[in-house]
């Protein structure tokens, strides 16, 4: 057994990537360490609903010999990295954490999963997800929920629906994970975890070989503990060169547009507090961080609250032939969304997709002056298990907070970062920009996560004095 004594676990991926590829860690060893902190974790189960050990190894030879003749194929080459259980794996079963597609076992590896194996990272397994990968919260009660890694005064909602990809993240189960993200399953987890989370725009990375929940909405985006990781790893997956975040634009050329309209609305005050702090301090740094209404977040909220949201009804529609033929097996709080869906008519989806085509280009005018736009990633504190598993309105508030925020980036077409933000609670701060935008998006989130942690550091400095 391999010792323990490592902090492989606290490293970013890119560090372990460096280390490997001077050859003073071994990937082989690294991989063992990951698989034996799984076995001893005691939710490990909720958190993997299968590794890949076999696959694991191979693939971390491979990278062990490349990395002795110097011949590493990327800076991420032999790196472990755990992926949500939508993505195809040969060979491997892929259930979407639903009983209704046990035994689902693809014959080949979804694109992205191909295109980071031919980069080098190695596939620790397969992570936990909501049910179809449709709900905010985390929970299933199928599979099992696994536990948020920050907040444990008591069994809290770890975020959802790439649940078991933060999670694996933020208890040093794997050095990043890829999740995807319809309405914010890739930043509500990060931000309920202290991760950061990337919301790519859509169609910037390939959708082959993923299970479908809204083909409109869907994007894949990657689970990490830095901007760097992040943006190595969006690369990878794009078959491009990253971006290169070393000329970026310091804090004080920043120019940034704070909401004042919507996503403040019923914000846990902690929440608040440490958002506004974060604010302040980009603003006590140079940035300049305008607050001012959003009009098309006003009528975009209006339509979806009179119509229905698209990703529910194209989640039916997805869907259906199990919804409506097996509805009893799925989690009722995940059937009740379906059914959501399902009573949307078709003039309703249009007028919602018409609001979209009027809103977007506002939008995109709105932020004309400014590099992106900055709100809390979610506007609550990950709710006890206790408190939505009994009660459904419950769980339906809960899930409509925690979805309200991110779910504007996935339906006015944008990119977006989640950052978490230096706080004793796990929030996170959003940084959005349109779509299409993602590298620069990438480099305006490193500058932000650079002067969040120097204002920590600042502070921290301060109170030892």
């Amino acid at each position: 057994m391999l010792t323990m004594q490592h902090n492989w676990d606290t490293m970013t991926a890119l560090e372990l990537g460096q280390k490997i590829a001077e050859n003073f860690i071994n990937p082989v060893e690294l991989t063992e360490y990951f698989l034996e902190r799984m076995k001893h974790h005691d939710r490990a189960g909720s958190i993997y609903v299968r590794h890949t050990r076999a696959r694991a190894f191979q693939e971390a030879e491979a990278a062990r010999q490349r990395a002795k003749a110097g011949m590493t194929r990327s800076r991420l080459d032999g790196v472990p990295i755990s992926w949500k259980d939508l993505y195809d794996t040969a060979n491997i079963p892929t259930e979407g954490g639903s009983p209704l597609l046990v035994g689902r076992t693809p014959t080949t590896d979804a694109l992205v999963l191909k295109r980071a194996t031919m980069a080098g990272l190695v596939c620790l397994g397969k992570t936990n997800t909501v049910q179809f990968a449709l709900g905010g919260i985390g929970s299933n009660p199928h599979t099992g929920t696994p536990p948020n890694a920050v907040m444990k005064d008591a069994p809290r909602a770890p975020g959802g629906s790439s649940c078991g990809a933060a999670v694996s993240v933020a208890s040093g189960l794997a050095a990043a994970a890829i999740g995807s993200d319809t309405g914010g399953s890739v930043r509500v987890p990060a931000a309920w975890n202290c991760l950061v989370g990337l919301k790519t725009s859509y169609g910037a990375l390939p959708l082959d070989g993923v299970l479908p929940l809204s083909p409109t909405l869907d994007t894949v985006g990657p689970l990490t503990k830095s901007v760097a990781d992040a943006a190595e790893i969006f690369g990878i997956l794009g078959a491009r060169i990253p971006v290169d975040l070393e000329g970026r634009n310091p804090v004080n050329r920043l120019r940034l547009l704070c909401p004042t309209n919507i996503v403040w609305d019923q914000a846990d005050p902690k929440v608040e507090s440490n958002t506004r702090k974060a604010l302040d301090a980009l603003d006590n740094l140079g940035a300049a961080v305008v607050h001012d209404t959003v009009q098309a977040f006003d009528e975009i909220t209006d339509a979806i609250i009179k119509h229905g949201g698209i990703a529910t009804a194209e989640a039916y529609t997805t869907w259906r032939h199990l919804v409506d033929t097996k509805g009893a097996a799925i989690d009722p709080n995940v059937l009740a969304r379906f059914h959501q869906g399902r009573e949307m008519s078709a003039p309703d989806v249009e007028i919602v997709r018409a609001e979209v085509r009027k809103q977007a280009p506002a939008l995109y005018a709105k932020l004309a002056g400014f590099d992106a736009m900055v709100m809390p990633t979610v506007p609550i504190l990950p709710p006890t298990l206790e408190s939505v598993d009994r009660d459904p309105e419950a769980y339906r508030i809960a899930n409509m907070l925690a979805l309200r925020n991110t779910t504007l980036g996935n339906i006015l077409p944008c990119c977006a970062v989640t950052l978490p933000i230096p706080a004793e609670i796990p929030c996170g701060l959003m940084v959005m920009a349109p779509a299409g935008h993602d590298n620069r998006l990438l480099r305006i989130a490193a500058t932000v996560e650079n002067a969040l942690g120097s204002a920590q550091e600042s502070t921290n400095t301060k109170a030892l004095d």
